[in-house]
Protein backbone atom coordinates (compact mmCIF):
# COMPACT_ATOMS: atom_id res chain seq x y z
CA UNK A 1 0.00 0.00 0.00
CA UNK A 2 1.40 3.36 -1.38
CA UNK A 3 0.35 6.53 0.60
CA UNK A 4 1.60 9.58 -2.16
CA UNK A 5 1.71 13.22 -1.41
CA UNK A 6 -1.77 14.61 -1.49
CA UNK A 7 -4.39 16.84 0.02
CA UNK A 8 -4.71 15.01 2.72
CA UNK A 9 -0.92 15.22 4.33
CA UNK A 10 -2.18 18.00 6.47
CA UNK A 11 -4.26 15.22 8.51
CA UNK A 12 -1.84 12.89 8.91
CA UNK A 13 0.17 15.91 10.50
CA UNK A 14 -2.67 15.69 13.42
CA UNK A 15 -1.86 11.82 13.75
CA UNK A 16 0.23 10.55 16.23
CA UNK A 17 0.36 6.88 15.54
CA UNK A 18 1.08 6.64 11.94
CA UNK A 19 1.06 3.26 9.47
CA UNK A 20 4.47 2.22 8.54
CA UNK A 21 3.76 2.67 4.95
CA UNK A 22 2.88 6.24 5.17
CA UNK A 23 6.82 6.61 6.82
CA UNK A 24 8.12 5.09 4.28
CA UNK A 25 6.63 6.68 1.25
CA UNK A 26 8.50 9.88 2.89
CA UNK A 27 11.46 8.28 3.88
CA UNK A 28 12.44 6.39 1.00
CA UNK A 29 12.32 8.11 -2.37
CA UNK A 30 14.55 5.53 -4.47
CA UNK A 31 14.43 1.67 -5.75
CA UNK A 32 12.74 -1.16 -3.59
CA UNK A 33 15.90 -2.04 -2.05
CA UNK A 34 16.29 1.08 -0.18
CA UNK A 35 12.86 1.23 1.10
CA UNK A 36 13.39 -2.66 2.60
CA UNK A 37 16.25 -1.49 4.05
CA UNK A 38 14.56 0.96 5.97
CA UNK A 39 11.59 -0.44 6.86
CA UNK A 40 14.40 -3.67 8.09
CA UNK A 41 16.18 -0.90 10.22
CA UNK A 42 12.23 0.36 11.71
CA UNK A 43 11.16 -2.51 12.42
CA UNK A 44 14.49 -3.42 14.40
CA UNK A 45 14.40 -0.21 16.30
CA UNK A 46 11.00 -1.31 17.50
CA UNK A 47 12.50 -4.67 18.74
CA UNK A 48 15.03 -2.54 20.56
CA UNK A 49 12.65 0.19 22.16
CA UNK A 50 13.85 3.09 20.04
CA UNK A 51 10.49 3.08 18.87
CA UNK A 52 6.97 3.02 20.01
CA UNK A 53 4.45 1.04 18.51
CA UNK A 54 1.05 -0.36 19.34
CA UNK A 55 -1.06 -2.53 17.45
CA UNK A 56 -4.29 -1.32 15.36
CA UNK A 57 -6.69 -3.81 16.30
CA UNK A 58 -6.80 -3.19 19.42
CA UNK A 59 -5.55 -6.71 21.38
CA UNK A 60 -3.25 -7.09 24.32
CA UNK A 61 -0.95 -10.02 23.55
CA UNK A 62 1.98 -9.70 21.83
CA UNK A 63 2.70 -11.30 18.38
CA UNK A 64 6.36 -10.67 16.19
CA UNK A 65 6.89 -7.10 14.95
CA UNK A 66 7.39 -8.73 11.65
CA UNK A 67 4.02 -10.60 11.56
CA UNK A 68 2.03 -7.39 12.73
CA UNK A 69 3.77 -5.31 9.88
CA UNK A 70 3.15 -8.38 7.71
CA UNK A 71 -0.39 -8.65 8.80
CA UNK A 72 -0.81 -4.60 8.35
CA UNK A 73 -1.69 -3.92 12.18
CA UNK A 74 1.13 -2.10 13.08
CA UNK A 75 1.12 1.37 14.12
CA UNK A 76 4.53 3.50 14.97
CA UNK A 77 4.83 6.06 17.12
CA UNK A 78 5.40 9.42 16.28
CA UNK A 79 7.09 11.06 18.34
CA UNK A 80 9.39 8.51 19.14
CA UNK A 81 10.24 7.96 15.58
CA UNK A 82 10.99 11.39 14.49
CA UNK A 83 13.97 11.20 17.72
CA UNK A 84 15.10 8.29 16.64
CA UNK A 85 15.84 9.33 12.69
CA UNK A 86 17.06 12.81 13.98
CA UNK A 87 19.79 10.66 15.58
CA UNK A 88 20.51 8.82 12.52
CA UNK A 89 20.26 11.23 9.52
CA UNK A 90 19.79 14.92 11.72
CA UNK A 91 16.45 15.18 10.30
CA UNK A 92 13.17 14.02 9.78
CA UNK A 93 11.23 13.04 6.96
CA UNK A 94 7.79 13.41 8.43
CA UNK A 95 6.41 16.81 7.77
CA UNK A 96 6.34 19.35 11.17
CA UNK A 97 3.32 19.21 12.92
CA UNK A 98 1.44 22.63 12.98
CA UNK A 99 2.39 25.23 15.79
CA UNK A 100 0.43 24.50 18.80
CA UNK A 101 -1.86 27.10 19.85
CA UNK A 102 -0.73 29.19 22.72
CA UNK A 103 -3.12 28.73 25.67
CA UNK A 104 -6.30 31.21 26.55
CA UNK A 105 -4.48 34.16 28.85
CA UNK A 106 -5.48 32.88 32.01
CA UNK A 107 -5.98 36.51 33.44
CA UNK A 108 -8.46 37.41 31.11
CA UNK A 109 -12.33 36.87 32.04
CA UNK A 110 -13.74 33.81 29.43
CA UNK A 111 -14.68 35.62 26.07
CA UNK A 112 -12.72 39.10 26.16
CA UNK A 113 -10.00 37.08 23.86
CA UNK A 114 -9.94 35.23 20.45
CA UNK A 115 -7.63 33.77 18.44
CA UNK A 116 -6.51 35.40 15.10
CA UNK A 117 -5.12 32.56 13.21
CA UNK A 118 -2.90 35.20 11.05
CA UNK A 119 -1.06 36.40 14.33
CA UNK A 120 -1.32 33.13 15.74
CA UNK A 121 -2.39 34.61 19.47
CA UNK A 122 -5.05 35.53 20.98
CA UNK A 123 -5.89 39.30 20.92
CA UNK A 124 -8.65 41.41 22.53
CA UNK A 125 -12.19 41.23 21.26
CA UNK A 126 -12.36 44.79 21.94
CA UNK A 127 -8.70 46.54 22.02
CA UNK A 128 -7.97 48.45 25.41
CA UNK A 129 -7.78 51.91 25.61
CA UNK A 130 -4.34 53.21 26.02
CA UNK A 131 -4.68 56.13 28.44
CA UNK A 132 -1.58 58.26 28.82
CA UNK A 133 -0.94 58.10 32.79
CA UNK A 134 -0.50 61.63 34.07
CA UNK A 135 2.99 62.73 34.95
CA UNK A 136 4.42 62.86 37.89
CA UNK A 137 7.05 64.56 39.99
CA UNK A 138 10.28 63.02 39.91
CA UNK A 139 10.41 62.84 43.94
CA UNK A 140 7.54 61.15 44.16
CA UNK A 141 7.74 57.60 45.26
CA UNK A 142 6.36 54.80 43.36
CA UNK A 143 3.02 53.33 44.45
CA UNK A 144 3.20 50.21 47.33
CA UNK A 145 3.98 47.11 45.31
CA UNK A 146 1.66 44.19 46.80
CA UNK A 147 3.41 40.81 45.45
CA UNK A 148 1.43 38.31 44.08
CA UNK A 149 0.20 35.24 46.51
CA UNK A 150 3.37 32.37 44.75
CA UNK A 151 5.82 35.47 45.41
CA UNK A 152 4.87 35.90 48.94
CA UNK A 153 4.92 31.97 50.04
CA UNK A 154 8.18 31.87 48.01
CA UNK A 155 9.68 34.61 50.32
CA UNK A 156 8.26 32.89 53.43
CA UNK A 157 9.94 29.94 52.64
CA UNK A 158 13.12 30.84 51.62
CA UNK A 159 13.17 33.18 55.07
CA UNK A 160 11.81 29.85 57.08
CA UNK A 161 14.48 28.10 55.83
CA UNK A 162 17.29 30.48 56.14
CA UNK A 163 16.43 31.02 59.79
CA UNK A 164 16.62 27.05 60.30
CA UNK A 165 20.00 26.47 59.07
CA UNK A 166 22.58 28.12 61.84
CA UNK A 167 25.53 28.91 59.06
CA UNK A 168 28.84 30.29 60.31
CA UNK A 169 29.78 33.58 58.14
CA UNK A 170 32.75 31.02 56.26
CA UNK A 171 29.69 28.82 55.02
CA UNK A 172 27.10 31.91 53.86
CA UNK A 173 27.65 32.44 50.28
CA UNK A 174 29.21 36.07 49.12
CA UNK A 175 26.65 38.42 48.96
CA UNK A 176 28.03 39.90 45.55
CA UNK A 177 26.88 36.56 43.99
CA UNK A 178 23.60 36.91 42.74
CA UNK A 179 21.47 35.18 40.11
CA UNK A 180 19.06 37.05 37.65
CA UNK A 181 16.23 34.89 39.39
CA UNK A 182 17.16 35.58 42.91
CA UNK A 183 16.65 39.09 42.65
CA UNK A 184 13.43 41.00 44.26
CA UNK A 185 11.28 41.96 41.11
CA UNK A 186 10.23 45.03 41.02
CA UNK A 187 8.67 47.42 38.44
CA UNK A 188 11.44 50.39 38.28
CA UNK A 189 14.16 46.88 37.71
CA UNK A 190 12.23 45.01 35.27
CA UNK A 191 14.20 44.46 32.17
CA UNK A 192 13.14 44.66 28.93
CA UNK A 193 11.70 42.31 26.47
CA UNK A 194 15.22 42.70 24.57
CA UNK A 195 17.10 42.28 27.50
CA UNK A 196 15.04 39.04 28.77
CA UNK A 197 15.10 37.66 25.15
CA UNK A 198 18.78 36.97 26.09
CA UNK A 199 18.01 34.91 29.21
CA UNK A 200 14.81 33.11 28.45
CA UNK A 201 11.37 32.68 27.17
CA UNK A 202 8.28 34.14 28.82
CA UNK A 203 6.28 31.57 31.05
CA UNK A 204 2.97 31.62 28.12
CA UNK A 205 5.75 30.12 25.78
CA UNK A 206 6.49 27.30 28.24
CA UNK A 207 3.67 26.20 28.92
CA UNK A 208 2.40 26.28 25.01
CA UNK A 209 5.41 24.09 24.23
CA UNK A 210 5.50 21.21 26.77
CA UNK A 211 2.09 19.93 26.88
CA UNK A 212 2.21 17.91 29.84
CA UNK A 213 -1.18 17.50 30.74
CA UNK A 214 -3.69 16.67 27.45
CA UNK A 215 -5.88 19.40 27.54
CA UNK A 216 -4.96 22.92 27.44
CA UNK A 217 -6.56 23.66 30.79
CA UNK A 218 -5.14 21.34 32.74
CA UNK A 219 -2.10 21.89 31.34
CA UNK A 220 -1.80 25.19 32.39
CA UNK A 221 -2.95 24.63 35.59
CA UNK A 222 -0.48 22.00 36.17
CA UNK A 223 2.36 24.27 34.85
CA UNK A 224 1.36 27.51 36.95
CA UNK A 225 1.28 24.95 40.28
CA UNK A 226 4.74 23.85 39.60
CA UNK A 227 5.92 27.63 38.64
CA UNK A 228 4.49 28.61 41.50
CA UNK A 229 6.08 26.49 43.87
CA UNK A 230 9.85 25.98 42.66
CA UNK A 231 11.42 27.06 46.63
CA UNK A 232 9.89 23.83 47.90
CA UNK A 233 9.03 20.94 46.05
CA UNK A 234 10.56 22.08 42.46
CA UNK A 235 14.08 23.53 43.48
CA UNK A 236 15.44 22.23 40.34
CA UNK A 237 12.64 24.03 38.23
CA UNK A 238 13.76 27.34 39.98
CA UNK A 239 17.30 27.13 38.19
CA UNK A 240 15.46 27.93 35.19
CA UNK A 241 13.61 30.91 36.63
CA UNK A 242 15.53 33.85 34.97
CA UNK A 243 13.20 36.72 35.96
CA UNK A 244 10.13 36.41 38.46
CA UNK A 245 7.21 38.18 37.27
CA UNK A 246 5.10 40.63 38.22
CA UNK A 247 0.90 41.57 38.44
CA UNK A 248 0.01 43.02 35.59
CA UNK A 249 -0.70 46.59 35.11
CA UNK A 250 -3.83 47.27 32.99
CA UNK A 251 -2.47 46.21 29.53
CA UNK A 252 0.67 45.59 30.76
CA UNK A 253 2.17 42.58 31.17
CA UNK A 254 5.20 41.32 33.32
CA UNK A 255 5.78 37.55 33.24
CA UNK A 256 8.09 35.07 34.54
CA UNK A 257 11.16 34.28 32.21
CA UNK A 258 12.25 31.06 32.02
CA UNK A 259 15.40 28.90 30.13
CA UNK A 260 13.71 26.31 27.91
CA UNK A 261 17.16 23.59 28.34
CA UNK A 262 16.88 23.57 31.69
CA UNK A 263 13.08 23.69 31.87
CA UNK A 264 13.55 21.02 29.36
CA UNK A 265 16.25 19.25 31.73
CA UNK A 266 14.32 19.59 34.77
CA UNK A 267 11.15 17.43 32.76
CA UNK A 268 13.11 14.74 31.51
CA UNK A 269 15.39 14.01 35.07
CA UNK A 270 11.60 14.35 37.11
CA UNK A 271 10.01 11.92 34.89
CA UNK A 272 7.19 14.18 33.91
CA UNK A 273 8.08 13.67 30.20
CA UNK A 274 10.29 10.90 28.12
CA UNK A 275 13.88 12.91 26.60
CA UNK A 276 12.33 11.50 22.73
CA UNK A 277 8.97 13.94 23.63
CA UNK A 278 11.11 16.87 25.42
CA UNK A 279 14.51 16.92 23.05
CA UNK A 280 11.97 17.93 19.38
CA UNK A 281 9.95 20.18 20.79
CA UNK A 282 12.76 21.95 22.23
CA UNK A 283 14.61 21.74 18.58
CA UNK A 284 11.62 22.92 16.89
CA UNK A 285 10.45 25.77 19.06
CA UNK A 286 13.28 26.84 21.00
CA UNK A 287 16.18 26.03 18.40
CA UNK A 288 18.23 28.84 19.67
CA UNK A 289 18.73 27.21 23.19
CA UNK A 290 18.66 23.33 22.11
CA UNK A 291 22.77 23.74 22.09
CA UNK A 292 22.88 24.39 25.37
CA UNK A 293 20.89 21.24 26.09
CA UNK A 294 22.45 19.02 23.26
CA UNK A 295 26.01 19.40 24.39
CA UNK A 296 25.14 18.77 28.45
Amino acid sequence: MNWPNNTCDPIWEHADWLPPEYILDRWCQQDARCRYAKQQALLSACERGEVYYRRSDGKTFDDPIHELSARGILLIDRDSFVAWVTTIEGQSPLPARPPAQPPYPGWAPPGAYRFDEEQWDWVPVTPPIKSTAPAQPTNTAPPPFDPPKWVKEMYAAEAAATASVDASPSESAPEEIVEVADEKPSYDIYPSEDELRKLGVPADEIVAAFQVEPTRQDNAKWWRERMGNVSRANKALGEACVQKGLQNRGSERFPSWWRPDLVARWLIDARHMPVYRVAPILRKEFPAWAKHFDAE
